[in-house]
């Protein structure tokens, strides 16, 4: 099997990619600064937002310019996605939320998560041919 290289994918594919890997990477630079925070005694709780409102604005204009770039030929038909991994994906937000931790208390994690899953959701299923009204 031959993997294609980043340049090499479609812009459809490298949209998936990058909001995924984008995420990954913003949550592994955000365990450090959460680490100095603890050593130096700071609110977790206050501090969150100084790194959190800057990745998360870098993140969605990264990741709309990024969907920019996808042709609609490129698009893949919604109906191809079988809606159980989104059931899956649900459950185990659910899970998380209930499970008593200190990263619960961290609202910006929970947003983050959000904006995560609605690029997600966008790279399945295109939510610029969504209508609330047929014309």
């Amino acid at each position: 099997m031959k993997f294609k290289k980043h340049h090499e994918l479609s812009a459809y594919h490298k949209y998936q990619l990058e909001i995924i890997f984008l995420y990954a990477v913003g949550i592994f630079l955000f365990l450090p600064y959460y680490l100095i925070l603890d050593e130096f005694n700071l609110s977790k709780i206050e501090y969150q937002w100084y790194f959190f409102w800057p990745f998360i604005t870098f993140y969605t204009i990264y990741s709309l310019y990024t969907r920019n770039k996808i042709n609609d030929a490129e698009k893949i038909n919604p109906h191809k996605r079988n809606i159980i991994y989104w059931i899956l994906f649900g459950l185990s937000i659910l899970f998380i939320q209930i499970q008593p931790s200190t990263l619960n208390h961290l609202k910006s994690l929970d947003l983050s998560f959000l904006v995560l899953s609605l690029f997600l959701a966008d790279s399945y299923w295109d939510f610029k041919k969504i209508r609330l009204f047929n014309k």
